[in-house]
């Protein structure tokens, strides 16, 4: 179900009004009905709803079995077992031909021709959230952080809770118990806070990212024709969309629960004004990341194997390169799954995982240099100007790794790069013939300018709260402006191209 359509809405005032009638013992139900129908909403059928129960039965029982004989031997056999049965299914679904794909390459380095295909069935919904979500369930239960829930329905509820289930953002069982299951009064703060969380995620995907996605589209679909300066802009154009596109369907979800009385956690924090790549990466796709952190490389670090080589290491190179060694083996294991995670496609794994470890690694070495070089030249690391070209430089770093995002294939991304150093004349007359006319494309500008000034501010404050601060006539002018800005120059309609959201695929 697609957060932009009336569809949507007309499901979330519904939810919303018997959420707030039914007693509220029952408001946890009314989500857990909910949530199971816009999960099935598009794809009910047997092979979907097989695959949904075998990962919600593997943590419901693993999670109480490693309760019921805690401290035992025995307690870690249903860990393994329940993860095993989630990664089964998932790697089912979204990685079976990744292997075939590998295989048929090998084959082929050999000289043998082999074509191994296999056409999985469709993933259901959110199977990437909710499958992550559920190992971080049962390993918290194992580690003593939470006690498991015993009541099926209200497990349920916590894996299929439906506003995660388009685009995260990942929650935690031990944060999010006493949020789901308690009672919640209608709140008009909370309508009011929600509801300007949602237009402002509107604003920037029905005004922004559709307007950038045209752009965007036209050029990478035509690369050859359109070359150098053309892919220059598209890629730099796909990054913010991208972020708009990701981070309005945040707002959108954030909003909606934030109406029922429940805090989702923030999954980005103005990302692109980050000096580094790693910097950014905390600042984008938050939760995901600290999943990663917590469940995979603090457990690969203390592991047995990279302790192994750390002693080895230790012995060859001294204890200073035998931690980044150890450390850098951790990150590209971490960085290898952000980049499997996103899909079993080797643009994913190059685009969203390999570069960005690359990246982090040639930062880390080279920082010691860069803060000599600042000295010698008598750079201050904090003025305006070097602030401002570590972050142009940032953007532009991840925004060439993300043409693997974008492009069909690694070799069709190549190619994408290839014609970006090829440059013909006529950029500057051309440019209104990229699908947006000269109006769309000042309207797309300013209210790019909006959104970076929206940012800049929410670096130090919280924007929505502060707007709660001002008098109640610069609060609603503000207000009825963003209602107008969407239903004005929001596209939408019979050209509203109704696709998926770029991370509801994953």
């Amino acid at each position: 179900m697609n957060l932009t359509t009336f569809s949507f809405l007309l499901f979330c005032i519904i939810t919303l009004l018997i959420y707030f009638i039914v007693p509220k013992k029952g408001q946890w139900f009314v989500l857990l009905l909910s949530s199971l129908y816009f999960l099935f909403y598009k794809d009910f059928n047997i092979g979907t709803l097989f695959y949904v129960l075998v990962i919600f039965l593997a943590a419901y029982f693993s999670a109480i079995f490693i309760d019921k004989y805690a401290h035992k031997k025995s307690a870690k056999w249903f860990l393994i077992g329940g993860i095993f049965l989630i990664l089964s299914q998932l790697i089912l679904l979204k990685y079976v031909n990744l292997f075939l794909v590998t295989i048929n390459h090998i084959g082929s380095l050999f000289g043998q021709s082999i074509n191994l295909e296999i056409t999985p069935p469709a993933a259901p919904l959110g199977i990437s959230y909710y499958s992550l979500i559920m190992i971080s369930y049962i390993i918290d239960v194992y580690r003593g952080l939470c006690k498991p829930q015993k009541n099926p329905l209200k497990c349920a509820l916590f894996m299929t809770y439906f506003p995660i289930l388009t685009s995260g953002p990942f929650i935690r069982y031990p944060d999010m118990e006493k949020k789901l299951y308690t009672k919640h009064k209608f709140n008009y703060d909370n309508l009011c806070r929600g509801l300007i969380r949602i237009l402002w995620g509107l604003f920037k995907i029905l005004v922004i990212s559709q307007r950038l996605g045209i752009i965007v589209d036209t050029v990478y679909q035509n690369y050859s024709t359109y070359s150098g300066l053309y892919i220059i802009m598209a890629v730099l154009f796909f990054t913010m969309q991208l972020y708009t596109n990701f981070s309005g369907s945040i707002d959108i979800i954030m909003g909606v629960s934030k109406i029922m009385g429940i805090e989702l956690p923030e999954n980005f924090h103005s990302p692109f004004f980050s000096r580094t790549i790693t910097e950014l990466w905390r600042n984008w796709h938050i939760t995901l990341g600290a999943w990663l952190k917590d469940y995979v490389f603090y457990p690969l670090m203390k592991s047995n194997l990279i302790q192994k080589i750390g002693t080895k290491t230790k012995k060859l190179f001294g204890k200073k390169v035998s931690k980044k060694i150890t450390l850098y083996i951790s990150m590209l294991i971490m960085w290898i799954l952000i980049g499997a995670w996103h899909s079993g496609e080797y643009k994913f794994i190059i685009g969203s995982g390999i570069l960005q470890f690359i990246y982090m690694v040639f930062e880390d070495l080279l920082a010691p240099i860069v803060k000599k070089g600042c000295k010698k030249l008598r750079i201050n690391p904090d003025s305006f100007g070097y602030k401002l070209y570590q972050c142009l430089r940032t953007y532009l770093l991840f925004s060439l790794a993300m043409i693997f995002f974008r492009a069909s294939s690694v070799s069709n991304a190549l190619e994408i790069i290839k014609n970006m150093f090829i440059f013909k004349p006529g950029f500057f007359t051309n440019i209104f013939n990229l699908g947006l006319n000269k109006a769309n494309f000042v309207v797309l500008i300013f209210c790019l300018i909006i959104l970076f000034i929206i940012e800049y501010l929410q670096i130090k404050e919280d924007v929505i709260e502060d707007l709660f601060t001002q008098n109640i006539v610069v609060r609603w002018i503000l207000i009825y402006a963003l209602i107008f800005a969407v239903l004005i120059f929001g596209m939408y309609g019979p050209k509203y191209d109704q696709t998926i959201f770029i991370y509801q695929q994953f």
